[in-house]
């Protein structure tokens, strides 16, 4: 069984979301191993791209990933990142294993962990949002 990837009307025309729908689905297509971490993915993340002035609002509800133009509700994690950054992310390295974890010997998360620590990506979620940030990581990674 596939995760179910759509688009509200709001964020049909909107670039960035279309762009981040695309790139998700190309991911679990290419990577179905992902899919079952996809699936247990349930909370809202919001990415606001800072220089861009442009927002995107993921629900995820195990399963089913809808996506909404800017800040849809009250997210469970917000990311907010000039859009190389956020592209950047997609690209974190992650480690081996039954759970994976971005690894930090990997030079991508060692610039993204070196920029949150500088400011430049400002990342806010609660302890108990934990394992939906570790998740969407693994699903938006490339690697």
């Amino acid at each position: 069984m596939s995760v179910s990837i759509e688009l509200e009307p709001d964020a049909v025309e909107h670039p960035f979301a279309t762009m981040m729908a695309q790139l998700l689905r190309q991911n679990l297509d290419d990577h179905p191993e992902k899919v079952v971490v996809a699936k247990r993915m349930s909370g809202r993340v919001a990415i606001v791209v800072t220089d861009l002035d442009m927002a995107v609002t993921l629900r995820c509800e195990r399963g089913r990933i809808t996506f909404h133009a800017g800040i849809a509700g009250i997210p469970d994690v917000m990311v907010r990142a000039p859009s190389e950054w956020v592209s950047k992310m997609s690209l974190i390295e992650m480690t081996n294993g039954r759970i994976r974890f971005p690894d930090p010997r990997g030079p991508i998360a060692k610039e993204i962990a070196a920029a949150e620590r500088e400011g430049i990506i400002r990342t806010h979620a609660a302890p108990t949002s934990m394992l939906l940030v570790l998740r969407l990581t693994e699903v938006l990674s490339i690697n």
